[in-house]
């Protein structure tokens, strides 16, 4: 069973192989506040290049506080990056109303963005898909 003490390694461990398999084998392990932790690392600016293996592990525990961020990830990172802040988001079964008015905000401002690669623009699409 994992612990805090998976949890506060995970937050200071600076090999990216060894934090992105501890975020994924924590993920699949489904440990409680794991959610919070991996939001925390993806928005870490010196992780920018480095995420999409955390985003990936936040499609296995409950992400629907997070998705304002997600929607920001779709809207904003890299392809990799996107997709699997895409692929999380179709996890999410309910999520705050606030956070909902805020990911609508963001997907709109996004897709009103002028070319736009094709790749953003169908991600984009089926995110507002998933919100009618």
């Amino acid at each position: 069973m994992a612990s805090s003490d998976d949890l506060r390694q995970l937050e200071t461990i600076a090999d990216a192989d060894q934090r992105n398999a501890l975020a994924l084998r924590l993920a699949q392990a489904g440990t409680p506040g794991l959610d919070a932790v991996l939001a925390k690392l993806i928005q870490r600016p010196d992780l920018a290049d480095k995420r999409a293996p955390l985003v990936h592990a936040m499609s296995f525990v409950d992400c629907s506080n997070h998705v304002a961020l997600l929607v920001e990830l779709v809207a904003s990172g890299g392809s990799p990056v996107a997709h699997e802040a895409l692929q999380a988001l179709e996890t999410v079964d309910e999520a705050d109303a606030d956070d909902v008015e805020k990911a609508r905000a963001i997907l709109d401002r996004a897709r009103s963005v002028a070319n736009l690669e094709s790749w953003r623009e169908t991600l984009l699409e089926e995110l507002a898909e998933l919100f009618d």
